[in-house]
């Protein structure tokens, strides 16, 4: 099962680092963009989404100023393809990130988690510590097991035997959120034909596997086994996606330096500049490195 594109590429309103095909030791290609630098960003990116969307006011400033590794997670976009009766898996995709940074001669890299990203942030950590110079973690958590998490845990079970079977089901979800962010928002509004292509990118399944495997993952019982790493946590303060107790617990667990950001979880299409300034100062927290007032 691979991501759908839907018609021609639309090209990005946006300005990117170049994309580049890379080839994995098991002999398969993915799409990463790739930029060298002395500390180098691996960006994770959230459900549903492709690393474009997540990181498109982030990607060029961390590439610029760290060096940085963005790809699209397994089953999404332009990321590694799921065969077929395969599902979505949590730590295949951490491995999938080590396999890009050998391929790509990378030893070491800041990984950079959003939401979903945070979940394979954390597996990659704990299968591959020696990889990680520092962790970041942005609009996630530990566990998804508020209220809310609970009822949509039976929807969208309900949900998966019908996903594969219409393009609207599965995808309607996270088109309504980003359609309801582009009222609000001129610069979603601006990048919404972009934005809605590159969101028709994952298909209905996956979408829907992808949540499903958040609903039963906990990091907690693991959590002391990432004792020692450089660790900042950006907390959505009004968060409505990931409650902002659940992204503090994660931050107490790992004890990890809080930034809060008072946003709700698009905060990285609807608020750019807020977002990139938590973010890098995030990065040269866990560097060690103090950031000079701009």
């Amino acid at each position: 099962m691979t991501g759908l594109s839907r018609g021609d590429e639309i090209a990005a309103p946006v300005a990117f680092p170049a994309r580049r095909t890379v080839v994995l030791a098991d002999g398969s290609t993915v799409d990463v963009r790739f930029v060298d630098g002395a500390n180098p960003v691996l960006v994770l990116h959230g459900w549903a989404l492709t690393a474009d969307v997540n990181f498109c006011h982030l990607m060029q400033p961390v590439a610029d100023d760290y060096g940085l590794v963005a790809m699209d997670m397994r089953g999404h976009g332009r990321g590694l393809p799921l065969g077929v009766g395969e599902r979505f898996d949590i730590a295949q995709c951490a491995d999938d990130a080590a396999a890009v940074l050998d391929a790509l001669g990378i030893d070491q890299v800041v990984v950079c988690g959003y939401s979903l990203g945070g979940p394979v942030g954390l597996e990659f950590a704990r299968r591959h510590r020696d990889r990680v110079r520092g962790l970041v973690f942005e609009a996630t958590a530990m566990a998804f097991d508020s209220a809310e998490d609970k009822i949509g845990r039976v929807f969208f079970r309900g949900l998966r035997p019908f996903a594969h079977r219409s393009g609207g089901i599965g995808r309607s979800v996270p088109l309504s959120y980003f359609w309801k962010a582009r009222v609000k928002s001129d610069e979603v509004a601006r990048l919404w034909p972009w934005l809605r292509a590159e969101l028709g990118r994952c298909h209905p399944r996956v979408i829907v596997d992808v949540i499903l495997a958040e609903y039963v993952f906990d990091f907690r019982p693991y959590a002391a086994e990432l004792a020692g790493l450089p660790t900042a946590v950006v907390v959505t303060t009004q968060d409505g996606a990931v409650p902002p107790k659940d992204q503090r617990e994660l931050a107490e667990l790992l004890d990890a330096t809080v930034i809060e950001l008072d946003a709700a979880h698009d905060v990285f299409l609807v608020d750019p500049a807020k977002y990139v300034a938590a973010t890098r100062s995030a990065i040269d927290e866990v560097l060690g490195k103090p950031r000079p007032p701009r």
